[in-house]
């Protein structure tokens, strides 16, 4: 038997994460040995948390909320995505170095893509939220060279924040109604509190495709208020999360997984 990899995925909070089934399902694929672990951080311990785990022997670890640039800051070598979102969602451990890279945008944008098949070129987005989570997918839904993007935020420092630096349109909430939108992403914590994020009904008029980056069971709050508002489709994030895992795999292992019956299973896993 080869080596048994130490992985794990460190945020708070993380009891709900199905990050250890996903990548466990991965692994089989290649017949890897994984010990992959949830690891709830206290806020402000995050440093020192990952020192240890590099102490302990883990391979490398997924980031998730509120750490992504805590992850960024704490690396010594950043990929691109990286450098450009100040954000990062996987650490590498390797001969005394800590690798960082950011998959979100590469697994929202494949899941937007190929599953959805929606089309990002030339689209009007609008994105509810300014957090960590924006950043990672800013730069490669950018990539895509859709026609506008709009970030709105309940701080409007934050979202302007990001505009400035991406150069995209910041909007206040209450403004988000008097343009039609594509695409709504919904990147606020809010489907988690089982609220809605503080935009109109009206907002989704037009609007093609509404997508939570939060994963549940059932539809997200926000999908069921995409819905009542006349979005023509609605996604929840479980398949981002599939797809920025299996980058994630590769970025560790130099193999990327097939995702479709992962998917699958792990939608199924859900609802039970």
């Amino acid at each position: 038997m080869g080596n048994t990899f130490k992985l794990g995925v460190v945020g708070n909070p993380v009891a709900h994460s199905k990050s250890p089934e996903i990548h466990e399902l991965f692994a089989k694929e290649f017949k890897t040995q994984l010990v992959y672990k949830k690891i709830e951080v206290p806020l402000g311990e995050f440093e020192h948390t990952v020192d240890q785990l590099i102490e302990d022997g883990y391979f490398g670890v997924n980031v998730t909320i509120p750490f992504k640039v805590d992850a960024y800051r704490y690396a010594s070598k950043c990929s691109s995505n990286v450098r450009q979102s100040r954000a990062a969602n996987t650490l590498k451990f390797e001969k005394n170095m800590v690798l960082a890279e950011n998959t979100d945008g590469s697994g929202f944008v494949r899941d937007v893509k190929d599953r959805l098949g929606f089309e990002i070129r030339n689209k009007t987005i609008l994105i509810l939220g300014a957090g960590g989570g924006v950043r990672g997918i800013l730069p490669t839904l950018l990539d895509e060279k859709p026609k506008s993007v709009s970030v709105a935020n309940r701080s409007i420092n934050r979202a302007q924040e990001l505009a400035d630096e991406f150069g995209i349109q910041s909007i206040l909430y209450d403004e988000t109604g008097s343009e039609q939108y594509d695409m709504i992403v919904n990147a606020t914590p809010a489907s988690l509190q089982n609220k809605v994020p503080l935009i109109g009904t009206e907002t989704f008029e037009g609007c093609q495709l509404a997508y939570d980056l939060v994963y549940k069971a059932e539809p997200t709050p926000f999908m069921l208020m995409a819905e009542e508002g006349g979005a023509k489709q609605t996604s929840d994030g479980l398949g981002m999360l599939v797809e920025q895992a299996a980058d994630s795999f590769e970025f560790w292992f130099g193999r990327r997984p097939k995702t479709a019956s992962v998917y699958k299973k792990i939608r199924s896993l859900i609802k039970k």
